[in-house]
């Protein structure tokens, strides 16, 4: 599946289990994302390489509810971002 694709699936599937991601709870959700990427860290604090990537996709599973519920193409997003980010000078070392 490509990105808006696994979006879709996503709030599709989470929709389903009565939960809601809206512009009205989106602080909350965001926080969500926050959470995942703090027990992310704890893996790294603790070495804990093998549970380190269920992390990070809960991470990923997050931000692709929000955009699969607000309807946004995160593939496009991601694209003008990433063309940004091309265009900034590399860091001095």
């Amino acid at each position: 599946m490509r990105i808006n694709e696994w979006c879709t699936y996503i709030a599709e599937w989470r929709e389903k289990r009565g939960f809601i991601t809206n512009k009205d709870n989106m602080l909350g959700k965001l926080m969500l994302v926050v959470t995942e990427c703090a027990e992310a860290a704890e893996d790294v604090r603790g070495c804990n390489w093998e549970h380190f990537p269920e992390e990070i996709a809960d991470t990923c599973i997050r931000l692709f509810d929000i955009a699969g519920s607000l309807g946004f193409d995160l593939e496009a997003a991601i694209a003008v971002k990433m063309g940004k980010n091309e265009l900034c000078p590399l860091p001095r070392r």
